[in-house]
């Protein structure tokens, strides 16, 4: 009987051990997956609209050409908040070298394709050394665009910001390390309320990296 209570006791602390270690495991895979923290550096708890993305050593890429490729962190979702990232293009659009790369805010029913999505969005194009801020409603509307104060290359990293705050949008680029910035404030009379944050290409293979999402 000795025998028995003692095997009894021992089975107890075996499932008792094995809980706990798959509680602790369960808890570390879900904060592994999440995205809704400051500093954003792996593709778990990202969501690919379209595009051929990956990551490594802390930079996201997408070595697409597509027409607006997304990379939604998908428990970003929110309305007064910010994001911003160092972007770098890496090769673009082979016949015509236009092509852009940005952030998304407040951005709801993503898909693939063309501007398919409700969001805004803020770009940089190497081609005419600009950055534009715009929405798309399943089409795309630009709301302002201006010139860049430092000038942007393929292989340089780039820093982009996009806040949103009420109504009032906030787009502020520089090249990372140093360089004049250039900003871009817009008042949008009939705002996009909340939703979610992410990166976008269009006709252009580009890295984002040292991604940040944080409350206004």
């Amino acid at each position: 009987m000795r025998n028995l209570r003692k095997i009894a006791r021992g089975l107890l602390a075996a499932v008792v051990l094995a809980t706990l270690a798959a509680g602790f495991y369960l808890a570390y895979r879900l904060n592994l997956g999440k995205a809704d923290s400051s500093h954003l550096a792996s593709i778990s708890g990202w969501e690919a609209i379209s595009g051929r993305w990956s990551e490594h050593d802390g930079v996201l890429s997408n070595s697409n050409y597509g027409r607006g490729d997304m990379l939604i962190a998908a428990h970003s979702h929110g309305g007064n908040y910010r994001i911003s990232a160092d972007i770098r293009f890496d090769l673009l659009f082979p016949e015509t070298h236009y092509g852009d790369a940005g952030l998304v805010i407040r951005t709801t029913d993503p898909q693939a394709g063309v501007d398919s999505y409700q969001g805004y969005y803020a770009g940089l194009r190497p081609d005419s050394q600009t950055v534009v801020l715009g929405r798309a409603s399943y089409d795309w509307h630009e709301l302002k665009a201006a010139t860049l104060s430092s000038p942007i290359a393929v292989g340089a990293w780039y820093h982009l910001e996009l806040a949103a705050d009420g109504c009032t949008l906030t787009v502020i680029a520089a090249p990372a390390g140093n360089g004049s910035a250039t900003r871009i404030d817009y008042q949008d009379a009939h705002c996009l309320q909340d939703g979610v944050a992410g990166l976008r290409s269009f006709y252009a293979q580009a890295s984002w990296r040292d991604v940040k999402i944080s409350h206004n």
